[in-house]
């Protein structure tokens, strides 16, 4: 109905319209806006999308109609509006342009008529959906990227897509609420204690996030086993992946009144996983698992340092290692500088069997 109603408005013979005018043409094709009150609201809407871009213009002393929610009554069609919009293309698709659904911007297509032409399929589809908004349900982005662009990734990762989804969608100043798609976390593997969810809100919970596969069976086998009783939930970082991958912390529970420690490499790229994890979820407070680099400085030492087995970059020590003791400061400070590394796996199953708990969890 929505294209309906500006076909009349723009068909129209004369420089000026009256509401009851399109009223008096809809209900000709069947239409009675009064008969639905969705019809009526999508009219409205309509009406005010073309004031908006000036198509439509009240008249001075046109009076509010109260049953089309106090819009003016009367209005001079601008014709010269449309005529300027999109000027390398034919009338019938200046029209469409112009026709298309809020909450749509066609200020990018109007100055880029022959772009509008190469996207104007996936355009008319966005806008059918835009059309049926209310009807929809939410789909996952790459649900609704494989529905609107023929392609699952032309929206969350367009440089490997056939169709730069996220490009018209951004030409269109269209965010992913309007076109009713929902963002999905890549999830983690995680290992979470019995008690995890019952102690939400009751008593305080310790995620531990480790960046190393290993370490993490090892760590997550001493929590299940109980030797680390004080930790709740284990977390495979995956090394870089954590960055991106920590958004599904709230999937399984994670709330940021939790308190969270972070445990990987003593080297500039473990540091720097963890800086940049801390100020994407700033939010999560999260902190070096300081006990443990203990245990593997207490274990191995700067002397039992590495060199590096490929270049790293040189990035700032803080904020992690603002979190140490002096002497640990200077022991990880001098490794780093070396450019050596000692790797988590320094500690092992045995070692936490035993030292045990011991208030370690407290102390990380």
């Amino acid at each position: 109905m929505d294209r309906l109603i500006r076909t009349i408005v723009l068909e129209h013979k004369n420089k000026r319209i009256h509401l009851t005018d399109i009223e008096s043409a809809l209900k000709e094709r069947g239409i009675n806006l009064f008969a639905d009150p969705s019809k009526q609201h999508r009219f409205i809407k309509t009406v005010e999308t073309f004031i908006a871009r000036g198509i439509l213009e009240p008249l001075k002393g046109a009076r509010p109609l109260q049953q089309y929610g106090r819009l003016p009554d009367k209005y001079t069609i601008h014709r010269d509006v449309i005529a300027g919009v999109g000027a390398s293309l034919s009338p019938e698709h200046r029209n469409e342009l112009i026709s298309l659904s809020p909450p749509i911007n066609i200020d990018y297509y109007v100055a880029h008529g022959d772009q509008y032409l190469r996207d104007r399929d996936h355009i008319l589809r966005i806008d059918d959906l835009i059309l049926r908004r209310e009807e929809c349900e939410v789909l996952t982005v790459n649900e609704r990227s494989y529905e609107l662009f023929g392609d699952e990734k032309a929206i969350a990762m367009p440089d490997e897509a056939s169709v730069k989804g996220a490009l018209i969608l951004r030409n269109l100043r269209l965010t992913l609420e309007d076109i009713r798609a929902k963002q999905v976390f890549e999830p983690f593997f995680s290992i979470q204690k019995k008690d995890f969810s019952d102690l939400q809100g009751k008593a305080e919970r310790t995620v531990l996030i480790v960046e190393n596969k290993d370490t993490f069976w090892t760590l997550q086998q001493a929590v299940t086993d109980g030797v680390l009783a004080g930790i709740h939930l284990v977390v495979y970082g995956e090394g870089n992946a954590i960055l991106k991958k920590f958004e599904y912390i709230a999937t399984v529970g994670g709330v940021p009144d939790d308190r969270y420690r972070y445990f990987g490499d003593i080297d500039s790229e473990g540091i720097s996983i963890y800086n940049r994890l801390r100020a994407r979820y700033p939010e999560y407070d999260i902190r070096p698992a300081t006990a443990l680099y203990a245990l593997i400085l207490q274990k191995a030492g700067p002397a039992g340092a590495r060199p590096l087995r490929r270049p790293q970059r040189a990035g700032p020590l803080s904020p992690f290692i603002d979190f140490f003791d002096a002497e640990t400061k200077d022991a990880i400070r001098q490794i780093v500088t070396a450019e050596q590394y000692l790797p988590q796996e320094v500690l092992n199953a045995t070692d936490l069997s035993r030292f045990g708990d011991d208030g370690l969890t407290s102390a990380l």
